[in-house]
């Protein structure tokens, strides 16, 4: 008499243990199919593969386990198998892309615009980025600085996309949503800022400050321990100092590089206004057509969403079932469709370019619109601070 029929813990602990070894048994096949499609370089995700097999297993299920029940139960044994399959085979290629050249030679692209006046930090990077021999091309305005390569009037753009401390720059962001135009490559400066007058000035003498938006949030703490001292929003921070050395009054100031004070002739009244020495902004270089090249170590994508639950959540599955990191996500809203999203995207490119496409390819399959927007490296200038 089998005693485990008068014992329901018994049973389940039988059960258990047949599905242990069975589980076992069909991680040890997904290592076999994985190795097949290492060798023929196809993603280790099958997505529809895995469609088919929930759907036979909906169809063979007698309960008391329902559709949902079942689906939920058998797409987590298939990603686990997914992750066997990836500890087994992503370990070499992960060690080749450590290898991967972090930086590119970009130098002679010709004309390249950047915001505002010369000076500023977005010219700075263009030249590090492009190299000084590059012809430097500013704008007044992002509007305008985005519409340079249309106008005939640059080849590329630097546009600044985010800052350590103060977040992301929407308007560049909207911008760039807007455009045709792709990320070729990016650099990240370490920014320090100034305070700077004319000759003569001094900190007591100073009664407003002017300079971009975004440097003068940078600077948070000065402003709270000099409360008498009015902020002023301009354009950008070396047109700022050029107006205040030009002005020649004691009780203006400006926030900029100290490559601004250089160029204008101002006098540095206080050094590293910012309120945390790792500073740091992101700058994108755009041109007409993307970075096809395999090279680069980001990846950047547009995601129009479907407006119903779980439809942000499903999109950002193929990645993480695939071990691509996500690196950055942001929101922006769709004019013409109040209280709906673009979702920009930065991922890590993964070691198998087999990877990317199944992602991409699955991506496709459930978001309205999919916009690639490139690969491309990161150049990342010392912080000398």
């Amino acid at each position: 008499m089998d005693e485990r029929k008068d014992n329901p813990r018994a049973e389940i602990d039988a059960i258990d243990d047949e599905l242990l070894r069975l589980l076992n048994k069909r991680a040890a096949i997904a290592l076999r199919v994985g190795e097949v499609k290492r060798r023929n370089d196809t993603s280790l995700c099958d997505h529809n593969r895995e469609r088919e097999v929930l759907t036979r297993l909906c169809r063979q299920n007698s309960g008391p386990l329902n559709e949902q029940n079942v689906t939920n139960i058998f797409q987590r044994i298939i990603d686990e198998c997914l992750h066997v399959q990836q500890s087994a085979f992503q370990k070499s290629a992960a060690r080749i892309g450590k290898l991967e050249e972090k930086m590119t030679d970009f130098g002679g692209v010709g004309r390249v615009a950047f915001l505002g006046e010369r000076g500023t930090f977005s010219e700075e990077a263009a030249g590090k980025l492009l190299g000084e021999s590059s012809e430097m091309v500013p704008r007044p305005t992002f509007e305008s600085l985005f519409a340079a390569i249309d106008e005939g009037g640059a080849d590329y753009i630097l546009a600044p996309l985010e800052n350590s401390l103060a977040g992301s720059v929407h308007r560049c962001y909207d911008l760039l949503l807007e455009s045709s135009l792709a990320i070729v490559a990016e650099i990240i400066l370490p920014i320090s800022h100034f305070l700077i007058g004319c000759q003569g000035a001094s900190l007591k003498t100073v009664e407003t400050v002017e300079s971009h938006p975004v440097a003068l949030a940078q600077c948070e703490r000065f402003f709270a321990a000099h409360p008498n001292i009015k902020r002023v929003a301009t354009d950008d921070t070396a047109g700022s100092v050029r107006r205040v050395i030009e002005s020649g009054d004691v009780k203006r100031a400006a926030i900029a590089g100290k490559r601004a004070a250089n160029i204008y002739g101002g006098v540095i009244l206080q050094e590293h206004l910012e309120d945390h020495v790792e500073n740091y902004t992101r700058f994108a270089l755009l041109g007409r057509k993307p970075n096809l090249s395999e090279k680069g170590h980001k990846i950047a994508l547009v995601i129009k969403l479907a407006h119903r639950p779980g439809a942000l959540h499903e999109a950002l599955r193929p990645f993480v079932r695939r071990g691509i990191d996500l690196l950055k996500i942001e929101s922006r809203p769709i004019k013409e469709r109040p209280w709906q999203y673009n979702f920009y995207l930065d991922v890590q490119a993964p070691a198998r370019e087999s990877e990317l496409r199944g992602a991409l390819d699955e991506i496709r399959q459930q978001a309205e619109e999919v916009r690639y927007l490139g690969r491309y490296s990161t150049i990342e200038i010392p912080n000398d601070k």
